[in-house]
């Protein structure tokens, strides 16, 4: 059953009409098209019988291959007059957008002609949670990638780098051992104080001696993503109440690694990492979900936290990274991507999870 098919089955239970689809992953899964999300919208519409491209015409060409119909506009006319020309004759109840992409701009153009709009973000979770043979050896690959870099990189981490160089010369490394240049994200680079901050972003702060540093990263292969994170010692005389906390997360990834297996509920393998932090009494500076899901986006479902009732299953990817994050002193998280299978959980990531002293 090809995807399309699937795809209407769901919309066909959940009382849709039709489903109007942005650029972005959901589309590129649906279509294998990618498109420029821009001040010209395009909205790929999918409905029992038909599927339509509304589209500029600088764009038609993306379509070849695809047994699709098409709208086109220019420059000139701008999209209306073909968001209208769809809309002509149709009487839909229900359209399904995807809330966390669709713009102001696209709704504006469909909402006026259609009696419901509602979101279908989970239509499209169901579909891709799973994800094929294909799929897994695509993010197998971003894994490699992604920890090739590392390694041909980490010796330059040293006393006196600032962070954002760092990050700059493991960018270069991400591109040269076959990444995308579309990056999931641009890595993250705390250093000392500064990795009390989950997302802190790399700074001019120079690298010192004897802190711990965490770097966060990924890569994209064909259109895949993995995403790793690991704490590295700049030194031996790290704060002690740091190297506590350090052995503390490293204990919560292996329950939650060991939590993992088809049939269990998303909220207990968060529930199995933040018990261990609880347990040792840091449970105050966990302060974000265990893990979320992974493919062609960073974040995607499954998300993994406190009381989420979601089953896992067989083909699940998502990442396990707790972490603890003490203000003023410094910050630990070590984050791997699994994959749960019929008798557990398999970590893509291969990377030494114990703290490396550089």
């Amino acid at each position: 059953m090809n995807k399309i098919t699937k795809l209407r089955n769901v919309m066909k239970r959940e009382s849709i009409d039709c489903l109007a689809i942005v650029p972005g992953p959901n589309l590129y899964y649906i279509t294998s098209k990618k498109f420029h999300l821009s001040e010209r919208p395009v909205v790929f519409f999918v409905e029992q019988d038909d599927l339509t491209f509304v589209l500029p015409e600088l764009e038609s060409q993306k379509l070849a291959g695809l047994d699709v119909n098409s709208l086109t506009y220019s420059d000139v006319t701008g999209p209306s007059p073909a968001f209208d020309n769809f809309f002509k004759n149709k009487n839909f109840k229900k359209v399904g957008v995807e809330s966390r992409l669709m713009r102001h701009l696209e709704l504006n153009l469909i909402s006026n002609d259609c009696e419901k709009i509602i979101d279908s973000t989970q239509i499209f979770a169901g579909l891709r949670t799973i994800k094929s043979d294909y799929e897994i050896s695509m993010i197998e690959e971003a894994v490699s990638i992604a920890e090739k870099s590392i390694n041909s990189v980490i010796h330059k981490l040293t006393s006196g780098i600032s962070e954002k160089e760092f990050a700059s010369e493991l960018v270069i490394q991400l591109l040269k051992n076959g990444s995308e240049s579309e990056l999931p994200f641009s890595p993250i680079v705390a250093s000392g104080v500064n990795a009390a901050n989950p997302h802190h972003f790399p700074t001019d702060k120079l690298i010192a001696k004897d802190e711990l540093v965490i770097i966060d990263w990924g890569a994209n292969h064909q259109s895949y993503f993995s995403d790793i994170t690991r704490t590295f010692a700049t030194g031996k005389r790290i704060h002690p109440k740091l190297l506590n906390a350090f052995e503390s997360v490293k204990l919560a990834n292996l329950a939650a690694r060991e939590k993992s297996a088809h049939g269990v509920a998303a909220g207990d393998v968060d529930l199995a990492a933040r018990s261990v932090i609880d347990e040792r009494g840091f449970g105050d500076f966990f302060i974000h979900r265990t893990g979320h899901g992974l493919g062609l986006e960073i974040h995607e479902e499954p998300n993994i936290k406190q009381k989420d009732e979601f089953i896992l299953n067989e083909g699940n990817i998502y990442t396990i990274e707790p972490g603890i994050y003490l203000p003023n002193l410094g910050g630990i998280r070590i984050e791997d991507d699994v994959l749960i299978h019929s008798s557990g959980c398999r970590s893509l990531t291969t990377l030494p999870r114990g703290l490396v002293y550089l």
